[in-house]
């Protein structure tokens, strides 16, 4: 039997498609080359945005075209659109699986180790030599992931999310926040660096919240670490440096809880990259407010000054919505003005669209009209693109570690420890390696260079 993973969306999503990976293998299954030569295809799944659902829902031709071809194929879906496990003979009480009756079940991500059964619900006959114990049942984050490759890896320390952004649905699909046991996460990564990781990347919804949700503080676990168990669990993988970690990355944070005691945590840490992606979304204060992000302006903005001051020459990236209900010219241009004084390293922009069943979409009037979205997101990308350029020119003369993650032939890129891709060339296999190069151009997007 064979398997095929289709993942949308950020890195929890990846980390998380690694851990499905892993309970597959342990069934019996293999990793197919595509989707047309799989017995089992997944598709986990990204709905902080409608699109991303759309992007999915959109399949409904071509799965019924392998269906056609494979009459033995089975297609789930997991992720951030998956509210209940579930099989398709009980979609009169599941609204996914009535929408696309192409798919044969769904599986929230926390009941990963339930596939077994799922499975078998579907095909009676099947039988399993090696299930996942009753350990997993209630906590998947026990389960080893099977990683794509042992130098890079992420290691998810949260789920769900308590921070209820009006335009984000992810705290009702993933739920309430939850944190992993401080050892676990410690024990993970020593595995990860002892099986030869030389970058280890942090991951959850807000990542630097790790210890402070409702229901961490419940459970009373992280008390011996605050008041911020975060920057308690990079202290407590910076040793790792000397078993061979390089890099310690994490993604995402949120403002709110980004404290004076981590900033100083970042600066005094070897494993540490000089990076940091904080979404700020709008510089206008009304427009924060109707996100209910929780933070103003004039707080971002001081948090970075912060960081930029204890680590200097750190990049940052940020997100940004534009069009989102409500928000007037003089807004944007706030978040445009706040754009040029700011000047992050990278922005990911996008449009606001109505996510189906949050606040924003119940409550707000998406009433900025699309040709207006259109024109502001190609304005602030003009500015991100000058922005870049300029960032980047700056890198030129410099040595820079990179991380080598793609090859093919002599073409090589990779990523510097500020999160720079690099390009360069060379005739020897360097994937997952660590090498210095010299940066001799400086384009929009990455950098060029030369292997010292």
């Amino acid at each position: 039997m064979k398997y095929f993973i289709q993942t949308y969306g950020c890195a929890m999503n990846t980390s998380d498609s690694e851990r499905v990976a892993s309970v597959l293998e342990r069934l019996g299954y293999q990793k197919a080359l595509d989707e047309k030569t799989t017995d089992l295809l997944v598709f986990n799944t990204c709905s902080v945005k409608q699109k991303a659902e759309d992007k999915v829902t959109g399949l409904r031709k071509n799965l019924a075209k392998l269906h056609r071809q494979n009459h033995d194929l089975k297609v789930a879906i997991t992720g951030c659109m998956v509210r209940k496990s579930t099989v398709q003979k009980h979609n009169e009480r599941d609204v996914l699986l009535s929408v696309m009756p192409e798919v044969d079940f769904t599986f929230r991500i926390e009941d990963v180790a339930r596939l077994p059964e799922l499975l078998k619900e579907l095909d009676p006959t099947l039988t399993f030599d090696d299930e996942p114990d009753e350990g997993t049942l209630e906590n998947y984050f026990k389960i080893a992931p099977k990683k794509s490759g042992n130098f890079s890896v992420f290691v998810p320390i949260t789920t769900g999310c308590d921070k209820m952004c009006t335009y984000c649905i992810v705290p009702f699909t993933r739920g309430r926040e939850r944190s992993r046991d401080f050892d676990e996460v410690v024990a993970e990564c020593t595995r990860h660096t002892e099986e030869g990781a030389l970058e280890i990347t942090l991951v959850g919804q807000t990542v630097n919240s790790y210890g402070l949700s409702f229901n961490d503080r419940k459970s009373g676990k992280f008390i011996p670490f605050a008041p911020s168990p975060f920057a308690g669990l990079l202290r407590a993988l910076d040793p790792l440096y000397e078993k061979g970690l390089r890099r310690l990355r994490f993604t995402s944070p949120h403002p709110r809880d980004f404290t004076d005691e981590l900033i100083a945590t970042l600066a005094e840490l070897k494993t540490i990259c000089p990076y940091i992606h904080m979404p700020v979304q709008s510089g206008d204060n009304r427009t924060l407010r109707r996100m209910n992000r929780n933070y103003n302006v004039e707080e971002y903005k001081a948090i970075m000054r912060k960081i930029q001051a204890a680590i200097p020459g750190c990049a940052i990236s940020t997100d940004i919505i534009v069009g989102f209900p409500g928000e007037t010219d003089e807004e944007f241009e706030n978040t445009y003005k706040m754009y040029q004084e700011m000047e992050w390293d990278l922005c990911y922009i996008s449009r606001y669209s109505p996510r189906k069943g949050t606040y924003s979409e119940k409550s707000l009037q998406d009433d900025i009209p699309a040709r207006i979205k259109a024109a502001r997101w190609h304005r602030l990308n003009a500015l991100l693109k000058e922005t870049t350029t300029k960032k980047h020119a700056a890198h030129i003369g410099q040595t820079l570690e990179v991380l080598i993650t793609d090859q093919i032939g002599v073409s090589c890129i990779g990523r510097s420890r500020e999160f720079k891709e690099v390009h360069f060339k060379s005739d020897h296999p360097l994937i997952g390696k660590l090498a210095p190069v010299l940066i001799k151009s400086a384009r929009e997007f990455y950098l060029e260079g030369e292997l010292c």
